[in-house]
């Protein structure tokens, strides 16, 4: 049988030390994970995204944040949104899924990736967007950014799909919108 041993509790006693460094403060930095989809007030939301062939990954959400401004970030079609000086709450988001509640003003910056995949079209220059209602038909060209702006209006689940033939697995470059009603 083994008798318990006496010792000092190293995690407070690096607490200690680490409220010690930190001058007596110690501040909680919160980052929402999985973006709130059943809050009750509708926010502007920012999706980071990228477009290439399915055979190389097809959409996929890098990133998302709620902006806390008025002002959207700017915008260039070639080095993408500029988030530096805007009160922004990153979240993490991924997959194909974009997240919202009615209400929502919702922003997608996509970028348009050149896959070095055999399978891509030749002369491929551009990827499509669209998503009834909300998108009609976007171009998101290989190498340059495309941004979308939207207020979502109804709750569902809308598809969004790209436009233009890109692989021979395009018909499977497709995500969705899942709205909730608040």
């Amino acid at each position: 049988m083994q008798v318990p041993k006496r010792h000092l509790p190293i995690v407070g006693l690096l607490g200690l030390v680490l409220i010690a460094a930190a001058g007596g403060g110690i501040y909680y930095y919160g980052y929402l994970h999985p973006p709130c989809t059943n809050c009750s007030v509708p926010s502007h939301r920012l999706y980071f995204m990228t477009a290439t062939i399915v055979e190389a990954g097809g959409f996929q959400i890098v990133n998302g944040a709620y902006l806390n401004q008025t002002d959207a970030p700017s915008f260039n079609a070639t080095s993408g949104p500029n988030l530096s000086g805007v009160k922004h709450q990153n979240y993490t988001a991924s997959g194909t899924t974009i997240n919202a509640i009615v209400g929502d003003k919702v922003t997608l910056y996509i970028f348009g990736v050149n896959s070095t995949d055999p399978a891509q079209v030749l002369q491929l220059q551009a990827h499509g967007f669209s998503m009834t209602p909300y998108v009609a038909s976007g171009v998101i060209p290989l190498g340059k950014w495309y941004s979308v702006t939207f207020i979502v209006n109804q709750a569902g689940t809308f598809p969004y799909f790209c436009t233009i033939t890109c692989s021979a697995k395009h018909y499977l470059m497709v995500g969705n919108m899942v709205v909730s009603s608040g």
